[in-house]
């Protein structure tokens, strides 16, 4: 049997939507973590800008799609699965949303049950993607693999959506392969359409989806990589190693901040009394977030290793900013980065991509500490809980729409049974 076909069975299969309660708990507290990302998203340049052109109320689901995934992304806050290095977050909840939303204007209001089943089916397709073409390779050769894999995944999450056939959502995969270049537009840039070019690939899984609906498919061929997509299909959900971020940062950089942080909150450690700060990290992070110099952009602040571990230790409040335009720097801050050294470490090679570790040493006062890390809070290893996801959600919503109302949207969706209907986070502003 094809690839796309036995993919087409899962997103269609009965059973993705009898959860068992954690995995339905587990699904419930990402998409308020997206809808979170996306709320703190709407106050950057980038997620104004892209609201201008798609007025989430007014552009229709498809400008919901597109503004929803960009401001949700451009973040650097939300989930993130590490052997595929994808987040899928941003696409797959924003598609599912908004066409929840577009059905309860018609006055067809959907369960918590399906929404949960198309957001699973989502998930599991575009980390398998992400997964059959090694995304953490394939970064690195200037391939954006959630941008690869965005409209595959939106694809499945609107055919489920849409109750297609097997058939039918083959072919709306196949159609939806053909829209994800992969190829990034840099995020240099003050406000750049990187995060916009993310929502387009996944809009465009929903119109595959639609075309698929009025018989218009792709034709569902194996590819070179269809054994690592179909890989324990049915019998794993890839969805369950997925992590949740609890700052802006580049994941790549999150162990050598909590391992620093760690050393300063048990040792006490006095930031201006800092000698040197050694972070080890294996190759294919340390040339991500290797930035010793002062961030110039918010994105530039987001992906610097030196600049968020000088952050963490000085300024630890500043880590939830999300804007960050400009970026906060200050003598001290400025001090402890130039003490800041990141190094490549060989022998923590062997735990990536399934792990993304740091070991950090610090020096003060003629004392040499260390610590390891190699799951970081909010990893799938040491998952956040609704304790943790509620202060996140309130720390990134409360700004944008009050703390009262950030408050029950994530008591709302908690407490929601799966026969339920949706409740609308759709409407959040």
């Amino acid at each position: 049997m094809k690839a796309l076909t036995r993919l087409a069975e899962l997103v269609q299969s009965r059973d993705l939507g009898d959860f068992a309660s954690a995995r339905l708990d587990r699904l419930k507290l990402h998409i308020v973590d997206t809808v979170g990302a996306r709320l703190a998203g709407s106050r950057t340049d980038e997620g104004m800008a892209v609201a201008q052109l798609f007025p989430p109320m007014g552009g229709g689901p498809m400008g919901a799609i597109v503004a929803g995934c960009a401001q949700a992304r451009c973040t650097e806050i939300d989930d993130i699965h590490l052997a595929s290095c994808t987040t899928p977050g941003s696409v797959v909840v924003s598609t599912a949303l908004a066409l929840a939303s577009q059905r309860a204007s018609e006055g067809d209001p959907i369960s918590v049950r399906d929404v949960c089943a198309a957001v699973l089916a989502g998930y599991e397709t575009l980390i398998r993607l992400g997964f059959a073409i090694d995304g953490p390779v394939v970064l690195r050769k200037g391939v954006w693999p959630t941008h690869f894999a965005a409209a595959f995944g939106s694809a499945a999450t609107a055919s489920r959506m849409y109750g297609l056939s097997v058939d039918a959502t083959a072919g709306a995969l196949a159609t939806a392969l053909a829209a994800g270049s992969g190829a990034p537009v840099s995020a240099a840039l003050p406000s750049s359409s990187r995060w916009m070019t993310l929502g387009v690939a996944a809009a465009s899984g929903v119109l595959a989806a639609r075309g698929a609906r009025e018989g218009l498919l792709g034709t569902a061929g194996d590819f070179v990589w269809a054994t690592r997509l179909t890989r324990d299909l049915g019998r794993r959900f890839l969805f369950d190693d997925i992590g949740i971020k609890p700052y802006p940062t580049a994941r790549q950089g999150l162990a050598a901040i909590e391992a620093a942080r760690q050393i300063a909150d048990t040792e006490k450690l006095d930031p201006t009394e800092i000698d040197q700060i050694v972070v080890r990290l294996p190759e294919a992070q340390r040339a991500i977030v290797d930035h010793p110099a002062p961030p110039a952009s918010r994105f530039a602040s987001i992906v610097s290793v030196q600049y968020q571990i000088a952050l963490a230790l000085t300024a630890p409040d500043r880590l939830l900013d999300v804007r960050r335009t400009p970026p906060f720097v200050d003598n001290r801050l400025r001090a402890l980065m130039s003490k800041i050294r990141v190094r490549r470490a060989r022998e923590l090679d062997k735990h990536y991509p399934n792990a993304w570790p740091a070991r950090v040493e610090i020096t003060a006062g003629g004392r040499r500490y260390s610590r390891f890390v190699l799951h970081p809070r909010g990893d799938a290893h040491d998952p956040f809980g609704w304790d943790d996801e509620a202060r996140k959600f309130l720390a990134l919503a409360g700004p944008v729409i009050g703390e009262a109302a950030a408050g029950r949207a994530v008591t709302g969706l908690r407490r929601a049974g799966a026969n339920a209907p949706m409740p609308p986070l759709w409407d959040l502003r």
